[in-house]
């Protein structure tokens, strides 16, 4: 494979750390009884459209199936659309039919290649020998324990050294049910996130931050580094294992919010999501929107993307990744098609535009609102299969599977190929001999730096400003009541009040039930009420300034002592919610 490597590579020559991983690989493959065939691609070999970051260039690429444990000092991320078996091949009960997207048509013989119990082992050599430290992986099939609480199957758990965090009990119910009468197995299937025990450690929870448990295309582990590992220096950090809709790209905006909401209430703004995205993450997607600097794309790019959205939507049958909140997905619906259009294409209309653009903007916005700023792991195509409504070849490709990152804290070091090293299964089609998914796993590796923190001398200066300024409202309030208070006329049919002040023990007041209020009294409510709302609404133009004016690591601190949300407008301290 040498002379086509180098002539793919436009004539560059490979790294040394590139031929000595390709060498790794090979032994790996070896064990594992295939013999895939690598490709270290070049500049040229990157996908159209892609735009690459400087930190991306910067990255060491490697041949895919590289261990990832070469370097202790590095934090590996790794994630994997496994591929369930009970979506290879049912019997959809609605329709009495196999769905297209689970024939697999082109995975033949599929006693080799889509067997369970041939692909299995496949997975689990293919894991051992990887040692990631994360692993995010989406369509696991999960067991019944004998108290008949969903866990990890039998064939995970034999993976030595980890820990595992899996979605709550509720939505795995919800699934199964919703399997049981749609493919007749009441099987649940959803996201995990895995890792390693000897490197990494459960991070404290804030009380109630999950709530029911994780949706099961939602799983996040809240992990640091564990003391005295070579990991010791990663703080607190949300690891999300997702599987977005495969219809709705509204829904896939709605899902990576609530990640990152979820990530605010766990208390941090370091965050990994790494999963099957159902998206490219081309510009012009709303999804691409998540990642921090993304330029708003071109009007062209936009009506593009939309306009692939709107015609999957329409073309993509049930996949049996059910919704979050209600187990289920219900079956596509036709997109809606201009007249003029061809029965392959079809052109966003005017108000599908807007709302597309409007999408966007919630999406880029979401992330400023949480202020967690995500970074792209660039990566090649990673599902390859025939296209879209064709029921023969030849095979596509797409780059669905993703991992997006906290650069604050993780520093982009190594990143895997994906099938632009592997015409041979771009090709043939996933699942194959030597993939047992139809999905290729996605791997990176990360340098990793502390959480940054104001030193202490600016942490005083910032508390005492804020604390002056909070007792300078509080007295200003009581100021003006004391004021107003000393203004307020007598009620009627009393004497009016001494020079001194109100008498230490005022008479009862004889106002009837219903009585109106003199005209004095009202212009004087009125008047306390005025100058009242003037202040705090001062007061709140004052709050608004003072973060308006703050650095990033100074609104950490603001965070810290709880001056967040509604502290602007009420001045109020209240732990987020």
């Amino acid at each position: 494979t040498a002379p086509s490597a180098h002539r793919s590579m436009g004539g560059h020559r490979p790294s040394r750390l590139a031929v000595i991983t390709r060498r790794a690989l090979l032994a790996s493959a070896a064990a594992l009884g295939c013999a895939p065939r690598v490709l270290v691609p070049g500049p040229g070999s990157l996908p159209a459209r892609s735009v690459m970051t400087d930190s991306q260039r910067a990255s060491e690429l490697l041949a895919r199936g590289t261990p990832l444990d070469r370097d202790p000092a590095l934090l590996s991320v790794l994630t994997y659309n496994l591929l369930a078996p009970a979506f290879v091949r049912p019997i959809d009960l609605r329709t009495g039919e196999i769905q297209p997207f689970a024939a697999f048509g082109w995975a033949e013989p599929a006693e080799e290649v889509l067997e369970w119990e041939v692909r299995k082992p496949r997975l689990l050599a293919q894991l051992r020998s990887w040692k990631a430290d994360v692993l995010c992986l989406q369509e696991v099939q999960f067991e019944r324990e004998d108290g008949g609480l969903f866990c990890l199957p039998a064939w995970l758990r034999e993976l030595e050294g980890y820990a595992a965090q899996l979605p709550g009990q509720k939505y795995l119910e919800q699934m199964a049910e919703r399997n049981e009468r749609v493919l007749a197995t009441p099987v649940a299937i959803g996201c995990a996130v895995l890792y390693r025990t000897d490197r990494l450690v459960e991070a404290s929870e804030a009380e109630g931050a999950r709530g029911s448990g994780d949706p099961n295309t939602l799983v996040a582990a809240c992990l640091e580094g564990k003391p005295g590992s070579s990991l010791a220096e990663l703080g607190r950090s949300a690891f999300f294992s997702v599987h977005l809709d495969a219809q709705s790209e509204e829904k896939r905006v709605e899902q990576l919010c609530k990640c990152l909401s979820l990530a605010r209430r766990l208390g941090t703004r370091e965050v990994v999501f790494a999963g099957d995205l159902n998206t490219e993450c081309l510009p012009g997607s709303c999804v691409a929107a998540f990642v921090a600097g993304a330029k708003e794309p071109t009007a062209a790019e936009m009506a593009k993307e939309c306009a692939s959205a709107l015609r999957l939507a329409g073309s993509e049958g049930d996949t049996g990744d059910d919704d979050e909140e209600a187990g289920k997905k219900p079956a596509a619906k036709p997109a809606k098609e201009d007249a003029a259009s061809s029965a392959t294409t079809q052109e966003p209309s005017k108000d599908q535009l807007e709302e597309w653009q409007e999408l966007w903007q919630r999406a880029a916005g979401s992330c400023q609102e949480q202020r967690i700023a995500l970074s792209h792991v660039h990566t090649g195509p990673t599902r390859a299969s025939w296209d879209h409504g064709k029921s023969e070849g030849p095979c596509v490709s797409w780059r669905l599977d993703h991992i997006l990152y906290s650069a604050r804290t993780l520093a982009l070091s190594g990143r895997w190929t994906a099938l632009e090293a592997d015409p041979e299964a771009a090709e043939s089609g996933l699942p194959n001999r030597a993939n047992p998914s139809d999905h290729l796993p996605v791997a990176a590796l990360f340098q990793v730096s502390p959480v940054p923190r104001l030193d202490e001398d600016s942490r005083s200066a910032l508390v005492g400003r804020l604390e002056e300024m909070e007792a300078r409202h509080v007295a200003e309030l009581a100021a003006l009541e004391e004021e107003m208070a000393k203004l307020e006329p007598a009620p009627a049919g009393e004497p009016p009040v001494a020079a001194g002040g109100y008498d230490a023990a005022p008479k009862a007041k004889n106002k009837k039930k219903g009585e109106k209020p003199s005209p004095e009294m009202i212009a004087f409510i009125q008047e306390k009420r005025r100058r009242t709302r003037e202040m705090k609404a001062r007061h709140v133009t004052e709050r608004s300034a003072f973060v308006d004016g703050l650095a990033d690591l100074e609104k950490d601190v603001m965070e810290e002592l709880h001056c967040t949300g509604d502290w602007v407008e009420s001045g109020a301290r209240s732990a987020p919610k």
